[in-house]
């Protein structure tokens, strides 16, 4: 894909390059030597584990990224048009620890990240920053939710959720979401989720009241 004027304008839209001048943007694409690849519905664009030596910014499309998980993908987030999923790109291990599928046909713009540290260009440090910016607000927000889908079992994935809220003077914590809502994120049925949440309680774990949880 060229990099179009209607391209340019699109991508502009994205906090990734903000404070970017829309005349510059295409120049600083080239210079980084950024790519644009298609993937199709299903296809994935890199697996658990694998290198991850790019900044990905989706210019339509939808991507999923998941952990695999006892044979299966435990969907953790997913990403639309004009977002990137830097936090993906580890700034340690360079390696991706989930994996990102497109949901329907996808363009992913590529940023290099060798190209882009060495670039001088003001705008690149710019870029740079913009791109830190939205893996500092999402990186908790992966780890968080990894550190909890991650738990084999979901009596395991309640009690990891139930320690991320903060507790009132009574020691009970507030889920901030509907029984369905909460099932979908803990990647369990909602009935599933009612049924171990009386398990829970049968067994003195947990003292629930609506949305207030207690842990005994």
């Amino acid at each position: 894909m060229e990099f179009t004027q209607d391209l340019i304008r699109s991508l502009h839209s994205s906090a990734v390059f903000e404070g970017i001048p829309v005349k510059d943007l295409r120049d600083l694409l080239r210079e980084i030597d950024a790519r644009i690849i298609e993937l199709s519905e299903g296809q994935l664009l890199r697996r658990a584990g694998d290198r991850m030596d790019f900044y990905p910014v989706v210019v339509s499309g939808i991507v999923q990224a998941s952990m695999p998980q006892g044979g299966q993908d435990r969907p953790v987030a997913q990403f639309g048009s004009g977002e990137s999923f830097a936090e993906a790109v580890p700034a340690t291990l360079k390696h991706t620890p989930v994996n990102i599928r497109a949901l329907e046909p996808t363009s992913i713009l590529c940023i290099p990240a060798k190209q882009l540290e060495s670039c001088t260009s003001p705008h690149a440090f710019l870029l740079r920053e913009n791109l830190s910016t939205e893996m500092s607000k999402k990186i908790g927000v992966l780890t968080q939710t990894l550190s909890v889908v991650g738990e084999p079992r979901l009596s395991d994935r309640i009690m990891a959720y139930l320690r991320t809220l903060p507790q009132d003077a009574d020691g009970r914590v507030e889920v901030p979401m509907n029984r369905q809502e909460w099932a979908t994120y803990l990647r369990a049925a909602d009935k599933s989720l009612i049924r171990e949440l009386s398990t829970l309680q049968k067994e003195g774990v947990l003292e629930v009241d609506g949305r207030f949880i207690r842990v005994l």
